[in-house]
Formats: C-alpha cells, structure tokens, sequence
C-alpha cells in the first residue's frame, strides 16, 4: 500500500513538474520567437523572382494605393487573427513612427476584415501610428501563386515590383541597427 502511494505522488509530481518545465520552456521559445524575430539585415536582396506585385491596397475612407510604389520597398503581410502578428505591431508602428513620413513598409493586414475593422482591432490592441491596409485575398493569391500563405511575411520589393527576398515569420523591428541595414539594402539595389 505505501509502494502504491509513493509511485502515484512520484508519478502526479513528475508529471506536473515535466508539465512545469515544459511549459516553461515553450513560453520562453515563444518568447524569442514573438519578441526578437529575424533582423532586418537578414532580408539580403537576390535576383528579382515573380511576376511583378499588380494589386491594390484599400485603406480607410475608400483611399485605395496601388503597388508597385516605383520605389524599393518592404510589404509585410499580417492578420489580425494571428497571434506573433499581435506581438510584432507595437514594434513595426514605433519602427515606422521612427523612420518617419517618408517610411519604406508597407504593412498590409490580410484576411482581416475591412480597413474600418482592422482600425478598430489596432485602436483595441493600443497600437498607434500604424497605417491602414488591407488587400483583397483573390488579388493577394494570384500574385503569391498559392492559396497557403505563412503570415506574418515580410518580401523585399524592387523598384520595378519584384520580390528580391522574402522572410517568414516576426522581424526584429526594434533591434539595434534595423533601419540602418535597411537603408543600406536599399542604397544596394538602387546602384
């Protein structure tokens, strides 16, 4: 009778100290993953791949933007309903507000809903300053060439709308150097 015990508290305290550390693990991954993401230096531009982006943007008020922006330029897709996206907003909005009017991001919420409805979740989820952008998810499929897309994704645009990198996942908005290597990714494919 004593053994039976033992082995059940050894067994129910195992387990619950495995769940512990694992659950301490996965959060600690998850936190590195949501809160670091790649750095923006790691978008190393290639040779230009796909077909040019030929879509148009809606933002609130009925303003529509057409790509590409003749310009080099980053588009970051994202969802309201994905949560490293959630994490990865503050530090894009500060990213932006930093850099200022003349900011090379387009950020773009995909399958989210109307522009009204994207504000509204950016003004629930206390993010500010960041721009309103949603495209439609048959215009967006037939660019990307697929029906799956991983969000968040972040493609690096060339001047004449082609993708020159692209990575998947949360970058690192607010590490140090960001906007540095991103202004020389860009005076690299200007020259």
């Amino acid at each position: 009778m004593n053994r039976r015990i033992f082995n059940r508290r050894t067994f129910i305290l195992g387990t619950a100290g495995l769940a512990a550390l694992t659950g301490v693990g996965a959060s600690r991954l998850a936190g590195l993953v949501v809160r670091r993401g790649a750095p923006l230096a790691s978008l190393v531009p290639d040779k230009p791949v796909g077909e040019p982006v030929r879509f148009s943007l809606s933002g609130l008020d009925g303003i529509n933007q057409s790509l590409p922006l003749h310009r080099p330029f980053l588009l970051h897709l994202w969802a309201t309903w994905c949560s490293p996206c959630r994490h990865e907003l503050p530090a894009l909005a500060a990213f932006m507000r930093d850099w200022g009017a003349d900011c090379p991001v387009v950020p773009v919420a995909v399958s989210s809903g109307s522009p009204e409805k994207v504000r509204a979740f950016l003004t629930q989820s206390g993010v500010s300053g960041l721009p309103v952008w949603t495209v439609e998810d048959a215009d967006l499929k037939a660019w990307v060439g697929t029906e799956q897309l991983a969000i968040p994704v972040t493609f690096l645009i060339d001047g004449d709308g082609r993708v020159r990198a692209s990575a998947s996942g949360p970058q690192d908005w607010s590490g140090a150097g960001g906007a540095e290597a991103l202004r020389k990714i860009f005076a690299g494919m200007r020259g």
